[in-house]
């Protein structure tokens, strides 16, 4: 209910206004009470105010309270109007009622006001949604006809001691009746569906004795068999001859039960895409975490290729794809490998066409190979920069797709309808593309296009490998491999452990039918997104760009509040004034991921519930410390630095002269504390807080 209440009172006794009041705030209801008593007054202030509901005394000096709701419903209909006087005679508030007024309370019965307020501002409100139903049903006859069928409202009386009915011509075209047929009981009955008759009847002759108001629904079965939801609504009075009697609505309310039932199908098929999203997910996570496992174990980087093919392969789905490396001398795209049969394999194992085994950059289709703005230099040959390219579906059936007849004879032969192709870009160049082959028409969802060219950067950083061991000597090669390799473990390690978590608790409450795994699935795709732009930039640049964009502080908050799992993990994050601007950016990037490997390592393999990671500055030592309360790490594999991550950790540490300490114990948890000591900036923070003493002078 509103509050306040703002009540419009045609009353010429200032004491009865006010025992209104007091009545209405015994029961909580706090009302203004604007006080009129002649005709002027009244019409004024109903111009003038945004009044809920108006009490009239039915005899004043100079004006009356049936005059003033002839008023009242001819210029404010909406407002409901109830009498309030000492002298009302029961006919005379009938006709009133009839009129239009809402109720009235005798001033000898004040303990009525409140229920009748309350009933007369309900049945207001129903007016109102009503009106605003019916206004909206208007703003389109192409649809007036149906949905007075399906939300229109009939009424009836019901003289219970005769037994008479009466029904208005909705009641009737709603129980599909002629109005020349006089309705009774036995017509309805023979209407309500066979399994709500004992209901209909048990509150037929219930009301009958009680003479109480009833509001049920119950089920039409239509001669052409089909059902009607009805919602019947009555409320019990005397007739002029003092007998009891019904007059109510009846709701054709079908077309909210087909609704409620609409909205029960949406919600069983969302909890199946939940499911579905899930499983797609997990199994995206798994490719994603082999080929980076791969990333830094497989020995050959042929292997480490074949082995990214044949992931991206099996996560979209195609029945063959093939690997081209860009020859730069050359200029040309030569075929590498082909996936075929569940097994990578040379171009003549494949029985590829020797024709198409070498071919020219210039041969693509400009809408496969995006090119900076430079188009043509002197020797006429394009320049591709490959910055953000996106994948290209080709349709092969389709006439006018892009690619030369001869090769599109050649895939329709083999069964292949819809080609996918992901070029492959390394430090800002263009170093080849994948390209994946399917037997069906196929769309893409964003997320399969994203994850498969997060896959494909890692083929890309392969390739790009490749080209280091071939240019500098092996210990070289391996000294990057192994830089690169920790850029991509560490952007990427931290996402796929936050995913897996939130999976496993989505496939908990999926099982369970609690929660919301929605929202779990929701949060392992924005962590997905996060690591996936990591790993992206990583192969860019080996500088985090979220550092640059929002400062290590924000950045490794971020990371903290992205590796919380609710129920599961807590994960909290604490700094001090840190005067971040002035560290040298790459001891800030190298924090970073010292500290997404130590998250990642600690939930990983300690299963730890809660994570805390503090940042703080004592000048002249930045410190960082992340500590858990998981299993712990046993001394002998802290002993020999077992796992990538440990190692890569002490590698990170030395590269910026930090020190390393960690304090552990099976079953006890582990505290990792680094110290990087930034003397410059030390020196000068000491210097503003503790300056030097001015020198003496000397006299001569």
């Amino acid at each position: 209910m509103k509050s306040p209440l703002r009540i419009l009172y045609l009353e010429d006794e200032p004491k009865d206004a006010e025992l209104v009041q007091g009545m209405l705030a015994i029961d909580g209801i706090k009302a203004e009470i604007t006080r009129v008593e002649t005709e002027a007054d009244f019409i004024a202030s109903l111009e003038q105010g945004d009044f809920d509901l108006i009490l009239a005394d039915y005899t004043l000096p100079a004006f009356d309270g049936l005059s003033a709701l002839k008023i009242a419903q001819q210029h404010w209909p909406h407002l409901p109007l109830i009498f309030v006087s000492g002298a009302l005679g029961e006919e005379v508030a009938i006709e009133a009622l009839k009129i239009g007024a809402t109720d009235y309370v005798l001033k000898t019965r004040l303990f009525r006001i409140v229920p009748s307020v309350q009933r007369a501002l309900r049945e207001a409100e129903e007016r109102t949604d009503l009106s605003r139903a019916e206004e909206a049903l208007q703003r389109s006859e192409a649809y007036l006809a149906e949905a007075q069928k399906l939300s229109h409202t009939g009424s009836f009386g019901w003289d219970v001691s005769t037994g008479k009915i009466y029904w208005s011509q909705e009641t009737f075209r709603i129980f599909e009746y002629d109005p020349p047929t006089e309705p009774t009981l036995e017509l309805v009955m023979h209407r309500i569906h066979p399994e709500d008759r004992a209901l209909v009847r048990q509150v037929v002759d219930r009301v009958s004795l009680e003479k109480k108001d009833f509001d049920f629904e119950h089920r039409l079965l239509m001669p052409n068999g089909s059902v009607k939801y009805l919602r019947v609504v009555g409320r019990a009075s005397k007739n002029e001859s003092g007998s009891f009697e019904f007059g109510g609505a009846v709701m054709d309310i079908t077309g909210l039960k087909r609704a409620e039932e609409m909205r029960a199908a949406m919600a069983r098929e969302r909890e199946l895409f939940a499911q579905q999203r899930a499983a797609e997910l997990a199994k995206a996570n798994e490719a994603l975490r082999g080929c980076l496992d791969a990333l830094a174990s497989v020995p050959e980087l042929d292997d480490f290729l074949g082995q990214v093919m044949a992931a991206i392969t099996r996560q979209l789905g195609a029945v063959s794809s093939t690997l081209r490396v860009r020859n730069f001398e050359q200029n040309t795209l030569p075929l590498e490998l082909v996936f075929q049969d569940g097994r990578v394999m040379t171009p003549d194992e494949a029985k590829y066409p020797e024709r198409w085994q070498s071919v020219s950059v210039e041969q693509f289709d400009p809408n496969f190979l995006y090119h900076s703005a430079f188009r043509w230099t002197e020797d006429e040959q394009r320049v591709a920069t490959f910055l953000d390219p996106p994948a290209a579906i080709i349709r092969v059936l389709d006439q006018h797709s892009p690619m030369p007849e001869d090769q599109r004879s050649y895939l329709r032969e083999l069964g292949v309808k819809t080609v996918l192709i992901i070029p492959l870009t390394s430090r800002g160049q263009a170093n080849g593309r994948l390209t994946f082959r399917f037997t069906e028409e196929r769309d893409f969802h964003p997320e399969e296009l994203e994850i498969a060219r997060a896959l494909a950067t890692q083929a890309s950083l392969a390739i790009h490998l490749t080209r280091l061991a071939k240019a500098a000597s092996q210990s070289a090669v391996l000294e990057e491999r192994n830089q690169l390799a920790a850029e991509i473990h560490d952007a990427l390690a931290q996402s796929f452990t936050g995913i897996s978590m939130q999976l496993g608790v989505a496939g908990e409450q999926l099982a369970a039918k609690e929660g919301d795994p929605l929202c779990q699935i929701q949060l392992a795709n924005e962590i997905a997104q996060f690591g996936l732009a990591e790993a992206r930039r990583s192969i860019l640049s080996l500088r985090s760009n979220a550092i640059e964009e929002s400062g290590l502080t924000t950045t490794l908050q971020r990371l903290v509040e992205h590796s919380n799992v609710a129920g599961r993990l807590r994960c909290d994050f604490r700094s001090d004034n840190i005067p971040e601007e002035s560290f040298p950016p790459r001891i800030q990037h190298e924090l970073l991921r010292f500290a997404q490997e130590a998250i990642s390592n600690a939930v990983r393999h300690a299963k730890p519930t809660v994570v805390s990671v503090m940042l703080r500055w004592e000048p002249p030592n930045l410190i960082l410390k992340v500590k858990d309360n998981g299993s712990g790490i046993s001394s002998a594999s802290l002993e020999k630095s077992e796992g990538f991550g440990l190692s890569n950790m002490r590698t990170r540490a030395s590269q910026i002269d930090g020190k390393l300490d960690i304090q552990t114990a099976a079953g006890h948890g582990t505290s990792i504390v680094l110290t990087v000591p930034i003397p410059a900036i030390g020196h000068a923070f000491t210097q503003t807080v503790f300056p030097a003493p001015a020198a003496s002078l000397k006299s001569n």
